[in-house]
């Protein structure tokens, strides 16, 4: 597990850089808030086209492979990416690209990792190995974006994707250090339709798992496109530019890290019923953003989010891993992330296009009531509230 977090740690303080790098490499080209929605579009739409495959694949495989071929992949991308911004000016169809390529390898990677965690932890482990891995995304969430926002305000949006090349190129050392008998899931006997279809049966059959994804898909294309298209426009027209985006996404970053502490050492009996409370804490940063207030109580708002987000992610992993056979888990994994992101290449075009007519201040307002209006209806199913962190279910023999 060690081998594992330092190469997750690696590659996700590289991969914060880049948001912050994204973003203003778009708006500097030129291409305003509507370029920026495609782009990120880009970079999510061949997670949902891969991602299925990618759970398939994950219970067929060795993890541990996918997730090294995974980071060599996303790491000989940004480098290339690095070496056209030093060299010349990078046209936003290139900018696509490039973000697709760093989208598909997501594909792959979220559900080898998902899958491989039960294999190199004990049951009563799980939430603190979550917990571990969300800090990790949580330090990254802290450190990246501030780092980032310095890097390109002092030299330019190459320099942070030529650091993110690197960050994968380590992570991928230490995965080699992985056990290969831990990471090595089950081979599936069937096609991949079979394979599939097998997945989807234990993912329908859980009312608490596909409500929430559903939530989840409202969220992704309505709420974090907001934040994410909208916040460094606002950030550039008078809350500090790139650096002041950057602190922005650190202030959440501290957020999840606080989040990620305290998830390791306090158990949650009801797990999704904390988890959804907790992401409430999106709709004062959604507010504060909105209604232009100044920038150290937005970077306070995105720290509500952080927390409610890094809570979320941690409780929502646990439970998937305490409730979902393990030789279905990659799969499992996929379907959660194909139903809550499907939504997003959407929402970041819509969101992008629609704020110079709609305006920004009423699409984050709109952000706000979704996360609270199905909060609320989430809460309101009594799987959710009173899912139990219950035994891990365990693999059957081959």
């Amino acid at each position: 597990m060690r081998n594992l977090l330092a190469g997750y740690y690696t590659s996700i303080l590289g991969s914060q850089m880049t948001p912050v790098a994204l973003a203003f490499a778009v708006l500097a080209s030129g291409h305003g808030v509507s370029g920026l929605g495609l782009v990120l579009g880009a970079s999510r739409l061949p997670t949902v086209g891969f991602i299925l495959l990618g759970g398939v694949l994950a219970d067929r495989v060795s993890r541990r492979t996918l997730l090294l071929a995974t980071d060599v992949m996303r790491g000989a991308g940004q480098a290339t990416l690095a070496v056209w911004i030093f060299t010349g000016h990078v046209p936003l169809a290139a900018l696509m690209i490039f973000a697709s390529i760093d989208g598909l390898g997501s594909a792959f990677f979220r559900p080898a990792l998902g899958g491989i965690i039960p294999s190199l932890n004990e049951p009563a482990a799980l939430q603190r190995a979550n917990a571990l891995i969300g800090f990790g995304r949580s330090l990254g969430s802290l450190v990246g974006p501030a780092t980032g926002g310095v890097l390109v305000a002092a030299f330019s949006p190459g320099v942070v994707f030529a650091v993110d090349a690197v960050s994968y190129l380590v992570s991928a050392l230490f995965l080699l250090g992985v056990p290969r008998v831990a990471a090595a899931p089950r081979t599936g006997s069937g096609g991949v339709l079979a394979d599939l279809r097998e997945g989807w049966a234990e993912f329908s059959s859980r009312r608490w798992l596909w409500s929430l994804v559903a939530q989840s898909a409202l969220f992704h294309l309505l709420v974090l496109p907001a934040y994410m298209v909208l916040g460094p426009q606002l950030a550039a027209d008078g809350l500090g530019g790139p650096r002041g985006w950057g602190f922005i996404l650190g202030g959440f970053g501290a957020g999840a890290l606080l989040a990620g502490l305290v998830m390791a050492r306090v158990t949650q009996r009801h797990p999704l019923r904390t988890a959804v409370l907790a992401n409430l804490g999106f709709v004062p940063a959604l507010l504060l953003l909105a209604l232009s207030a100044p920038l150290p109580a937005v970077i306070l708002g995105a720290f509500a989010a952080g927390a409610g987000m890094g809570t979320y992610v941690t409780l929502w992993e646990t439970s998937l891993q305490a409730n979902v056979p393990r030789e279905v888990l990659s799969r499992v994994v996929a379907y959660d992330w194909f139903g809550s992101l499907v939504t997003l290449p959407l929402g970041f075009v819509v969101v992008g296009f629609a704020a110079p007519a709609v305006g920004a201040v009423p699409m984050l307002l709109l952000g706000a009531a979704v996360v609270a209006t199905t909060s609320a209806a989430a809460l309101a199913l009594p799987d959710v509230r009173r899912l139990t962190s219950g035994p891990v279910h365990e693999e059957r023999p081959v």
